[in-house]
């Protein structure tokens, strides 16, 4: 009979202790899930405002080559897809600074993206300067461990 009051006393006390430190803890998860679904809100409803170019911007001032950039630009131009060996769709961006650098993706590595001239799109690949502007390949998921990969997203503004 005492030993039944015992585990009574001991159900009463995690009741009273650990129920309320579990509700604590799930509303702080309920409030970073909404903290995270603002925050991505807050990116898509921001993201058609300005291009940010500064990464390929300093690449290429800098004549820099072989350097993983992220930016924002808009498309200017697009040219014909190379097809002689492994197949490239073939565009130009247009930075802040007036200036171009070509985007060359691998379209057997990544899909094949539906473009027009002033669509945004946010890039991250590899930056190779040259002097009419440079150009941004590996924009595809990596084949290398030992090389970082990159992607394509369309932000279409003008359709």
């Amino acid at each position: 009979m005492h030993r039944k009051k015992h585990i009574q006393s001991l159900f009463f006390l995690v009741a009273v202790t650990i129920l309320p430190i579990l509700a604590s803890l799930s509303a702080c998860s309920n409030q970073s899930e909404q903290s995270a679904q603002a925050e991505q809100a807050t990116y898509s409803s921001n993201s058609t405002k300005t291009s940010d170019d500064q990464e390929v911007l300093d690449a290429q001032s800098k004549g820099m080559s072989r350097v993983h950039v992220t930016f924002s630009a808009v498309v200017y131009k697009l040219l014909p897809d190379d097809t002689k060996g492994i197949p490239h769709q073939r565009f130009l961006l247009r930075l802040s600074n007036n200036t171009t650098v070509l985007i060359a993706h691998n379209t057997n590595l990544g899909s094949y993206l539906s473009i027009q001239p002033g669509d945004m799109v946010d890039v991250s690949g590899e930056y190779i300067w040259n002097k009419k502007g440079g150009l941004v390949h590996y924009t595809h998921p990596s084949t290398s461990t030992y090389k970082e990969g990159g992607w394509i997203k369309v932000r279409s503004l003008t359709r």
